[in-house]
């Protein structure tokens, strides 16, 4: 599967086939980061179009039936307490989020209910068995998936780019996902969002996570409260309060706060609940991560019992622990996708080597892992490491260098980038010696 992208992000064109293991290196401000959230995008909105299909639905069928309850109310003629106790609960049926074949039922009984116990004019009789129809019709018009994907699409795209998906100063753009010679899908961007050109055919990756800090435990409290653009409900206006965060963010704090899974819970032969991976990293923290409802916080909880919050741990605690439990919890398993944004920029260099030796294992468990790095160390850590276990074939390590992403493996550029700070050190060494 290959990812084509023009002027989008911070990226003028790119071009990357997603290998079990990509990893694309180099400076900043150069798109390194785009790549991964453009993946991220693509299989949330995939993935959760059918949600965002039913509740449009439930959305129409709530506002029908508000508009059949005040056309009840003011054409019936007698207003006892046992009509208005029905208007009452059909008033309350729009408010307790059913789903829309549910809401019909209700809206029927309704109907039945006050007919049966006043007079209406036979006009306003038909017009409120007219809405009736409407929610009828609703429920049973075709399924437009294409239009349901687009809709999804922007709205994902929308809570995880701030302003504009475009790349500063264009005006259109595109990403286009191909797999050998089958277009996967085709997006033409502009200001107004991103349109669908043509069918969109079934991608592989179950479910996305996206990295960019471990400090995300940190900040419970803010997160806690907050919300993407993707949870505002036009029914609910109390929320327009709350703060936004990027769709990533709080897909990622959600599952940290998940309970974890009993053991008989778990797949036999998912290879991943073995020590393959948890046993390295209880090794590494010698302890576990877990999120306590009563204090609300995040917690560290060692071997020996002694529990701390996670705000009084150290980086690597932090990354090892959360790993853990996305582990733990299945979120990060065979055909899914896990982007690791600038892994180093938390870890000492000797944990960097040991977070590589995870990340191959999971790699090997079928989980694609797309890393972006401007760390010598991190990089050469896995290059040695996919050469160990015969992955060679099945890694990427691409260079994002002036804002352009090429499908090639380009170790020896990457290299050549990353230790401009040396050669610098290196001159300078060499202007010491001459000044003695």
């Amino acid at each position: 599967m290959k990812l084509i992208i023009e002027n989008i992000g911070m990226l003028e064109h790119a071009e990357i086939s997603l290998r079990k293991l990509c990893v694309i290196a180099g400076e900043n401000d150069n798109g390194k980061s785009t790549i991964g959230k453009i993946f991220f995008c693509i299989v949330k909105a995939i993935n959760r179009y059918r949600e965002d299909l039913q509740e449009s639905k439930e959305f129409w069928v709530n506002e029908k039936t508000d508009e059949i309850y005040f056309r009840l109310r003011e054409a019936i003629r007698f207003t006892g307490p046992e009509v208005m106790d029905v208007l009452r609960r059909l008033r309350m049926s729009s408010r307790h989020r059913l789903n829309a074949e549910e809401q019909l039922a209700a809206v029927d009984e309704s109907i039945q209910r006050v007919f049966a116990l006043t007079e209406f004019e036979p006009s306003a009789r038909q017009e409120v068995l007219a809405l009736r129809d409407e929610i009828q019709a609703v429920l049973d018009q075709p399924e437009n998936i294409n239009q349901s994907i687009e809709n999804a699409l922007n709205k994902v795209f929308a809570s995880e780019f701030d302003a504009s998906l475009l790349l500063h100063g264009a005006t259109q753009g595109r990403i286009l996902l191909v797999e050998n010679d089958l277009t996967l899908m085709d997006l033409a961007v502009t200001d107004e969002g991103v349109r669908l050109m043509g069918e969109v055919e079934p991608v592989a990756l179950k479910d996305a996570t996206f990295i960019d800090s471990p400090l995300i435990m940190n900040n419970h409290d803010v997160l806690a409260r907050s919300q993407t653009l993707l949870d505002v409900d036009q029914r609910r206006s109390g929320r327009l309060s709350l703060p936004y965060t990027t769709l990533h963010t709080k897909d990622l704090f959600d599952k940290l706060r998940t309970p974890a899974l009993p053991l008989d819970l778990f797949s036999p032969d998912n290879t991943m609940r073995t020590d393959r991976v948890l046993g390295d990293l209880d090794a590494l923290i010698d302890g576990e991560v877990t999120y306590d409802k009563t204090e609300r916080d995040f917690v560290f909880r060692r071997s020996s019992g002694a529990a701390i919050s996670i705000k009084n741990t150290a980086s690597g605690i932090k990354v090892f622990g959360l790993l853990k439990m996305l582990v733990a919890n299945e979120f990060v398993t065979k055909d899914t996708i896990l982007i690791f944004d600038e892994p180093e920029n938390h870890l000492h260099p000797k944990w960097q080597l040991k977070l590589a030796q995870v990340l191959l294992k999971l790699v090997e468990s079928g989980v694609y892992v797309l890393v972006s790095s401007h760390s010598p160390y991190l990089i050469e850590a896995l290059k040695r490491g996919v050469d160990r276990v015969g992955l060679t074939n099945e890694a990427r390590f691409a260079l994002a260098q002036e804002r352009k992403i090429n499908d090639e493996d380009r170790l020896s550029d990457i290299f050549s980038v990353l230790a401009e700070p040396f050669e610098a050190f290196r001159q300078m060494d060499a202007e010491d010696l001459a000044d003695e």
